[in-house]
């Protein structure tokens, strides 16, 4: 059984697993159930999570085409295990990995990994940490990352939500503070365009139900031509059912919206009961998918001397 370290607030309690640094649990004060999709098996976290529920995912969140991307002049292959693509880190990416605990307090906790050079394809030797942390209403979600070569750093949770705690989450009102989308093709990768939202299917501006939503829906959504330093307005979840929003706030440039649509039931939930299909709405935080290959795109290379840094809030209140 894998280890699972509680941490607590007045108004939060999350259920955190050091492999693949995953979020097993989230349950604000007063809720019976976690609003993030946990799996009732804590040993099927790493490896054998293949939805990667809860779970941090990187070297580089998303996709990247055909495995292979190029630095400062350098053609570099990567593992694929999304045919013919590589996703969320390849086979063995950081969902995979056993992180190991820094530091611990009530309220928080700051795992680490020290990814090596060649790990997957990408080059360098990454020193990671993840902090986890809750308040009253909030839970924070740090990561750093240092090098010691050039390489690309772009890492994301990848927190599947649902208000309601099960059930399809088709009457969750979804608002996405993105003026931008990208298109996907057949891979459901970036096309190259960046699209207006006005008069598509695709602008949650002013919030829209679930129900009502493009299909397939896994896309980014365009939140800023780059990183910021402190966390800016991306989105806001609601649920009539459970009187429970959500907003989120983060420093990336980008945020991949997923409905769920794959999910098939093989693995249960924390109530017991298969995750069907739109069991859980996926908002990852991120560097736009395919960023090394489109040099139009915010990119996420790390160097030496430098330190990547992402910051996401997420928000819970009562309506």
């Amino acid at each position: 059984m894998s280890e699972t370290i509680l941490i607590a607030s007045s108004g939060l309690t999350a259920e955190i697993l050091p492999m693949g640094a995953s979020i097993r649990a989230l349950r604000p004060a007063g809720l019976d159930h976690s609003v993030v999709l946990g799996l009732a098996n804590a040993d099927l976290y790493g490896a054998r999570n293949k939805d990667y529920f809860g779970a941090t995912v990187g070297r580089f969140a998303n996709r990247i085409a055909a495995g292979r991307m190029t630095i400062d002049g350098e053609d570099l292959t990567l593992a694929v295990n999304d045919p013919p693509n590589h996703l969320h880190g390849g086979p063995t990416g950081f969902s995979t990995r056993l992180f190991t605990v820094e530091q611990r307090s009530e309220d928080s906790v700051t795992l680490a990994y020290v990814s090596e050079d060649g790990e997957e394809g990408y080059p360098g030797r990454v020193s990671v940490r993840a902090t986890f942390a809750v308040s009253a209403d909030t839970l924070t979600i740090g990561y750093e990352a240092e090098t010691d070569r050039e390489t690309v750093v772009n890492l994301s949770s990848h927190l599947y939500f649902n208000l309601d705690g099960s059930g399809p989450i088709t009457d969750h009102v979804l608002g996405v503070a993105a003026d931008h989308y990208l298109p996907i093709d057949e891979g459901t990768l970036p096309d190259g365009r960046i699209v207006s939202v006005e008069g598509t299917g695709f602008d949650y501006r002013s919030g829209r139900s679930l129900g009502d939503r493009p299909r397939p829906l896994d896309h980014n959504f365009c939140l800023a031509e780059a990183r910021s330093e402190a966390p800016r307005p991306a989105a806001r979840l609601s649920s009539e059912k459970s009187g429970i929003a959500m907003e989120l706030s983060t420093t990336e440039p980008g945020l991949q919206v997923y409905d769920g649509a794959k999910l098939d039931g093989t693995f249960r939930g924390l109530d017991g009961q298969p995750i069907e299909t739109l069991g859980g709405l996926a908002l990852e935080p991120q560097v736009w998918p395919d960023a090394p290959n489109r040099p139009a795109f915010p990119q996420a290379v790390l160097r030496p001397g430098a330190r990547y840094r992402h910051l996401s809030r997420y928000r819970f209140t009562r309506l």
